[in-house]
């Protein structure tokens, strides 16, 4: 059974996936899903071979296809990078056998933009398996795709954050996803949700978008720096995610800098409890009027990005970081 990305929703009941197409993020997608309905199902042991050692899969698959009541049952995840699709899968995929064993499940990711309309091994898949297509989404499609990703938005909200995610990230759906992640995030604390694992929200410096956070908590504004300019020297178009965190640190200080109760302030503006200390300490030396004038200028910064207004992104960051710096600078 063959289908396209924008139709695959549930896994069901297969075990043995085809994934083509070369949009990485899309075939990230489906693996995850994929996997998390193999794990339900019992499958809980995984063997990952790359292009470079497909001559394991033979031995692999032999030694778990017996069916033995001590047997795991395993996820072999075979990846073809570049190249023609190898003769080795082919093999493997041409004996119906292997679709026939109940403790094996089998993931093919494959760089191929398009499957053989003939040829016992891509019948067989058809027959026994799933094949999913994620090639790189038109622009209509792109669009279902992000509306998708942003269903937990209040309806309301949906056209203003989908339309501002879309523009500065046509085309890009590893923007498109570090925002709607980012964003997602926001709207959690500000429901009070538990605090959630970010390590997927990564910057091109390899840095993740809440260890930014902590290096402006922690006024390491040197490595911050650092930072920002790998990203404006290879990355220019994943701005976004970085004025989120800046704004989401610059915009809690002042509402909790015009509180009468700092620490509760922090709290219901959605900083974890893990940080409250850390955002205490950063604005220890700080005023409100510091900080209202630090939030005017993210403002701007965030309109330079949408395009609305003349000046260059980066460089505006930088300047905002600065200004960061001398607000909170410890005087004595």
């Amino acid at each position: 059974m063959k289908v396209n990305f924008l139709n695959f929703s549930d896994p069901k009941d297969h075990k043995f996936f085809l994934i083509t197409g070369g949009e990485m993020i899309l075939k990230q997608e489906v693996i995850e899903n994929i996997l998390g309905k193999l794990k339900n199902t019992g499958f809980n042991e995984k063997v990952s071979i790359s292009q470079d050692e497909l001559e394991r899969i033979q031995e692999i698959v032999s030694r778990n296809m017996g069916g033995s009541l001590f047997q795991e049952n395993l996820i072999l995840h075979i990846k073809h990078t570049s190249g023609k699709f190898p003769e080795k899968i082919k093999s493997l995929l041409e004996n119906e056998e292997i679709f026939k064993s109940p403790n094996i499940a089998l993931i093919v990711e494959s760089s191929i933009e398009k499957t053989p309309v003939s040829g016992a091994w891509i019948k067989n898949f058809d027959t026994s398996g799933l094949i999913i297509n994620c090639n790189k989404l038109k622009t209509m499609e792109e669009k279902i795709w992000l509306k998708r990703q942003l269903n937990f938005l209040p309806k309301d909200l949906l056209p203003i954050f989908g339309g501002s995610i879309f523009q500065n990230n046509e085309a890009n759906l590893l923007g498109q996803k570090n925002e709607v992640s980012l964003l997602k995030l926001l709207f959690l604390n500000k429901d009070n949700s538990p605090e959630a694992k970010t390590d997927h929200i990564i910057f091109g410096s390899g840095i993740s978008a809440f260890e930014l956070e902590d290096l402006l908590l922690n006024r390491d504004f040197k490595k911050a720096l650092k930072t920002i300019n790998f990203m404006k020297e290879h990355d220019r178009q994943n701005s976004a995610p970085i004025i989120w965190i800046i704004a989401k640190v610059i915009n809690s200080c002042l509402e909790s800098l015009q509180s009468s109760n700092k620490k509760s302030a922090l709290i219901n503006s959605g900083v974890w409890s893990s940080k409250i200390n850390l955002y205490l300490d950063l604005m220890k030396q700080a005023t409100a009027k510091e900080f209202l004038s630090l939030n005017e200028e993210i403002l701007k910064v965030d309109l330079i990005n949408k395009g609305l207004m003349k000046a260059e992104t980066w460089e505006q960051i930088e300047r905002v970081i600065l200004k960061l710096q001398d607000a909170t600078s410890l005087q004595n």
